[in-house]
């Protein structure tokens, strides 16, 4: 949705006294996910009790718009490793969480990037998240909610704000293509080539993640120990693996667009991959949309069983790729 509609969806659950504990604002955290954010807070802390014109802005908003407000924590990932790490959650969210309002009301975490709690910080927040103060919200921004743990998911509810596309980085999405334009079922030889590709595509990602973390420790003045490096690494490539996932789903994306085109309508291009058109329309011409539904969502349970679950990919794909056609 929109973020004006996504923005008079909370406003009206906040007026019927509903307002839930926890939003997962899937959008991005540079863009419209942030500035939703930002809006909820002064909704929340705005002195006049009303969301001030830009141009009025009450001592309240004028501090949630610059972050300085008191019942506010901001949490961003660390700036050398580049995650959310479980000392942030431990040393500045937590106490935070029990501690009271300056205003006697309400009191908003807004977690940027809320994708890079490493596993161990997205575990201590997770007893916050279950068991919240009163009068306290959490606003999760992320524009990848589906590597969040699943418990993370669960006690949250999602808005999906509408951006408009960005397209996968290369040369993941290309490569990626390629090796998705080749596979098969036919034979248990062709899915496990399929998967073996894919696993050589994550070694390669792995590979280029651990060069450019050489090239920034080369680069870089403060001397990093062996744990930031490595988280360093670590998100780089998460990166990299969200650029082969989109790939995977905006495939499967145009097989349901393609299966849903009526019969006695002429197929047209491809909405992602226009210039896979040809093979992505042999591949829907013997599939129901109903399966392309659950093409996409099992592309979305594959990339949270490696990213979330820690499940190698060598077992990973062999099994999710024995049923995507």
């Amino acid at each position: 949705m929109t973020p004006a509609d996504a923005f008079a969806l909370v406003r009206a659950s906040h007026k019927n006294g509903r307002l839930p504990h926890a939003f997962i604002l899937a959008g991005e955290p540079r863009g419209a996910g942030t500035s939703l954010a930002v809006d909820i807070c002064r909704m929340l802390l705005c002195r006049e009790k009303t969301l001030c014109d830009a141009s009025t802005f009450c001592a309240d908003c004028d501090l949630v718009e610059r972050r300085m407000h008191a019942d506010t924590l901001w949490i961003e990932p660390e700036k050398k490793s580049r995650v959310i790490g479980v000392d942030t959650v431990r040393e500045t969210i937590l106490p935070w969480a029990v501690a009271g309002s300056y205003s006697g009301g309400w009191k908003i975490c807004v977690m940027l990037f809320a994708d890079r709690l490493n596993e161990s910080a997205a575990n201590a927040f997770l007893k916050t998240l279950e068991e919240p103060a009163e009068h306290t919200l959490f606003l999760l921004v992320t524009d990848s909610p589906e590597t969040l743990l699943p418990t993370i998911i669960s006690r949250c509810q999602r808005i999906n704000l509408s951006e408009g596309r960005r397209v996968p980085a290369e040369p993941w999405r290309s490569k990626t293509q390629t090796i998705l334009a080749a596979h098969s079922t036919a034979s248990a030889l062709r899915v496990y080539a399929t998967a073996g590709a894919l696993v050589d595509l994550f070694d390669e990602i792995k590979t280029h993640a651990e060069e450019l973390g050489r090239e920034q420790r080369k680069n870089s003045e403060i001397e990093e120990d062996a744990e930031t490096s490595a988280a360093w690494v670590s998100a780089r490539a998460k990166e990299m693996r969200a650029a082969v996932f989109a790939t995977i789903k905006e495939w499967y994306r145009d097989i349901l667009v393609m299966t849903s085109c009526p019969p006695e309508k002429e197929r047209g291009d491809c909405p992602f991959n226009p210039e896979y058109s040809e093979i992505i329309a042999s591949k829907a011409a013997a599939c129901e949309p109903k399966l392309a539904i659950q093409f996409i969502k099992m592309t979305d349970e594959m990339m949270s069983q490696i990213e979330n679950r820690n499940i190698r990919e060598t077992l990973v794909f062999p099994y999710w790729f024995t049923w995507l056609k």
